[in-house]
């Protein structure tokens, strides 16, 4: 049973230590980035100028953005005094002011050694969750904002980005690709992909779904990828919001998976499984979840990382149940409750919301999205099934495009649905050990 679904555990060793709470989390509201940025495949190496647009009290003398190991050439702006880079951090100091808005502009280049990755060998390179290592940002979770990304690269390979292309223009060689996202979304879910990719579409109502990898033909894709409609039409009915981006891509590169605004990428190995066994979808269903929960009702600091992340676990269990039956369904729960059986057997049973998530475990991770997941069974069990997705629909609706705490979470369930909650999420959600 584990070994079967042993694929969805891979995701939480994959994540990076460098998602944690940031210093601005109560201060910086940024309203948008426009990127340029042109990386070098052959050199690991990135070049670009990226204009922040943000809020910050008119008496702050300073804001910070997390700039990993980046180097600043440049920072620009009515209000800027001068600037250094200290512990991955980017300090700006600022000049008095009357208004709260402010915009600077920030050229850098580097050779970053992760965030985005380079395969020089098969001539890709593909961003991966630490964004701040390749764009200079504040990366808090619940600071969303809007963003224009222009990249150049090779005329002989293809882009995949985060937002809708507006334009490419070809020049010396080079073509730059022009994306625009007009919702805010949080910069982790920033990203692209470049490379050469043999490529797969087909549309589910009015959206476009793309599908790319170097080493799988289009109708491999098409069969690896097969579920994607189906699982649109299924996370719509259950949050009750439709899917609200004109496309939607999945990519399978490299040996990650995670979930960017308007596409996924997925480990490329991945596809092997799902052609020798249709029913193991579930990471492709796991990131397409995102899509509601986390990218646009995201937690709004790491410390309640549960809130996206056991989502998207238990959604991807809830359509294995629809598509495939109970027993698939029952096959996931018993595979989640394993993994947390066995933190709490070796003593590291923690609340699902964190003290600190500036330094988790691999137990730690594992708690946000199994514990979690199967806490959401728990509690499916206990409401119901009418009542439980009525909670759903109302909570995902009420906080679209929100950033929200498990208060939040557990006062929604409460108004969907009249009953008391305080008990349940004390012993499951808060309480440190069982």
């Amino acid at each position: 049973m584990f070994t079967k679904n042993i694929s969805i555990f891979s995701i939480v060793l994959l994540l990076t230590t460098s998602v944690q709470a940031s210093p601005n989390d109560f201060e910086l509201d940024v309203i948008s980035y426009h990127l340029t940025i042109e990386p070098d495949i052959e050199k690991k190496y990135i070049s670009g100028t990226v204009v922040i647009k943000f809020q910050i009290e008119n008496d702050a003398n300073s804001v910070a953005f997390k700039s990993g190991n980046l180097r600043v050439d440049k920072v620009t702006g009515d209000n800027v005094v001068g600037f250094e880079n200290r512990d991955g951090s980017l300090i700006i100091k600022l000049s008095e002011r009357e208004k709260k808005e402010n915009e600077l502009t920030i050229d850098y280049h580097g050779n970053p050694t992760n965030g985005l990755l380079f395969d020089s060998d098969r001539g890709q390179t593909f961003t991966i969750y630490s964004t701040s290592q390749w764009m200079i940002c504040n990366d808090s979770p619940g600071d969303k904002a809007l963003f224009h990304l222009n990249i150049s690269i090779p005329s002989d390979k293809d882009c995949i980005a985060s937002g809708q292309l507006v334009s490419q223009v070809r020049k010396n060689g080079k073509i730059q690709y022009s994306y625009q996202q007009n919702y805010e979304s949080p910069t982790y879910t920033y990203g692209f992909a470049i490379g050469n990719f043999n490529q797969a579409e087909e549309k589910s109502g009015e959206v476009l779904l793309r599908y790319y990898s170097q080493d799988y033909t289009s109708g491999q894709l098409m069969t690896i990828f097969k579920e994607t409609p189906t699982m649109i039409s299924f996370f719509e009915e259950k949050s009750g919001v439709k899917y609200d981006q004109s496309r939607y891509s999945q990519i399978l590169i490299g040996n990650h998976y995670q979930e960017m605004s308007g596409y996924s990428t997925l480990k490329d190995t991945y596809g092997k499984l799902v052609l020798q066994d249709s029913t193991e979808t579930n990471l492709i269903s796991h990131e397409l979840a995102h899509q509601w929960w986390g990218n646009r009702v995201t937690c709004k600091s790491w410390n309640h990382f549960w809130l996206n992340e056991a989502m998207a676990t238990y959604l991807s269990a809830a359509y294995n149940e629809y598509r495939f039956g109970q027993k698939k369904y029952q096959s996931d729960i018993d595979s989640y409750y394993e993994v947390y059986e066995a933190i709490k057997n070796r003593g590291n049973d923690k609340s699902l919301v964190f003290a600190n998530w500036s330094n988790p475990s691999n137990d730690d991770r594992n708690l946000v999205y199994f514990k979690g997941a199967y806490v959401l069974h728990l509690l499916r069990e206990k409401m119901g099934d009418e009542i439980f997705w009525d909670a759903i629909k109302f909570y995902t609706a009420k906080y679209f495009g929100e950033s929200v705490e498990t208060t939040d979470f557990q006062k929604a369930f409460e108004e969907s649905s009249g009953i008391q909650l305080d008990g349940f999420f004390n012993e499951w959600i808060y309480k440190n050990e069982r």
